[in-house]
């Protein structure tokens, strides 16, 4: 496997200012929305924008600029959020073939991925709250302020090897068996390209296809987003918000956001912010969820990887690779899994398909 360590950086930055209301738009004042809040029509600049929590809101017509500052401020800041990220209510996404999307694409949010620290190795919140810094705009959590100063002497030797760390973790995820730019078999042309893209990683056929990626990531992270929403979204565990509680539905259409190439749906788009400063609690609770629904119609009684029967060394271990429950006889096993977990869902599979 070849493997390739970026970082590129997609940064969002907002200064707090009063909200104001509708006024003419200047080449200055870029609104970071498509589609207007209230109309959910394509913004026009003759309509005006209104200045809010420091960023540009384009309108469709004058009199949606009062509307919107109406709203209570949840629902502002849910919008904000939202169009930020360039999936505000009622906006046309477009995919690579021209067509829209029909889901509401995941958010492209890329928090630190590991709960553990990648200068000490200590469990993130074992030496009292971690300390999150950014490091060419991409975001880094470490155990202490102590591991601040070690790894801002070597940020290169420490990025390496968080970027290793995430391919190992990510591997078993990856949503799709295609390369997201050329659309070609992965492994088709020798050992796929890994990618690591602030935190999150992503495949190719070949690294001819890194320069086209490279040169608007956004438009790819769109792609691959709407094929996991898609996918997903069929076996999806929870019927309510992760983070919540609440039924999906209730606030709306569910929000849909993407953590670690895996879909995360929310009530309402207030959740994200919850949701990423404790990714891995809120993952374990959809994993959970997976295991549970999947635990009785598991089809091997054996492991996967050393092929010995499920609880003849103790409780058998389980994870959740993507959407699929695996079951090892023991956590010796994983590692393996991990550094090839193609192979065995694949085993696994097949395993599926002959038991129906």
């Amino acid at each position: 496997m070849r493997t390739l360590y970026c970082s590129i950086t997609l940064a969002l930055g907002a200064m707090l200012v009063p909200a104001t209301f509708a006024h003419a738009a200047t080449a200055g004042d870029k609104p970071i929305n498509a589609n207007c809040p209230i109309g959910k029509e394509p913004i026009v600049p003759s309509a005006g924008t209104i200045e809010y929590e420091g960023q540009t809101i384009g309108l469709c017509c004058p009199g949606c600029g009062k509307a919107f500052l109406a709203w209570d401020e949840g629902r502002r800041d849910a919008f904000v959020a939202l169009a930020m990220r360039g999936e505000e209510p009622g906006q046309a996404h477009q995919d690579s073939t021209g067509g829209s999307a029909t889901s509401q694409p995941a958010s492209v949010s890329f928090p630190y991925p590991l709960d553990t620290c990648i200068v000490s190795g200590e469990k993130l919140g074992s030496m009292g709250d971690p300390v999150t810094l950014k490091h060419e705009g991409r975001e880094i959590t470490l155990c202490c302020n102590g591991c601040v100063k070690e790894f801002e002497a070597e940020p290169a030797r420490f990025i390496e090897k968080l970027d290793k760390a995430i391919v190992n973790a990510q591997l078993m995820h990856y949503p799709i068996d295609t390369c997201i730019v050329a659309g070609g078999k992965l492994g088709s042309m020798g050992d796929p390209v890994d990618l690591v893209y602030n935190n999150r990683l992503v495949r190719f056929c070949c690294a001819g296809c890194l320069p086209k990626f490279k040169a608007d990531p956004a438009k790819y992270f769109m792609a691959l987003d709407k094929q996991i929403v898609e996918q997903q979204t069929k076996t999806y565990p929870l019927s309510t918000c992760v983070v919540a509680g609440g039924e999906l539905g209730s606030m709306g259409d569910p929000v849909d956001y993407v953590y670690g190439n895996r879909l995360v749906r929310f009530c309402c788009a207030s959740c994200i912010k919850k949701f990423e400063a404790e990714p891995h609690k809120y993952m374990a609770k959809i994993d959970k969820a997976y295991a549970d629904a999947q635990r009785a119609a598991y089809p091997l009684d054996t492991c996967v990887v050393a092929g010995g029967e499920l609880g003849s060394m103790g409780d058998p271990v389980e994870l959740v690779a993507g959407t699929q429950l695996v079951r090892f006889c023991c956590a010796g096993c994983r590692p393996k899994f991990e550094a090839n977990p193609a192979k065995y869902l694949a085993t696994l599979a097949a395993a599926k398909s002959n038991s129906k």
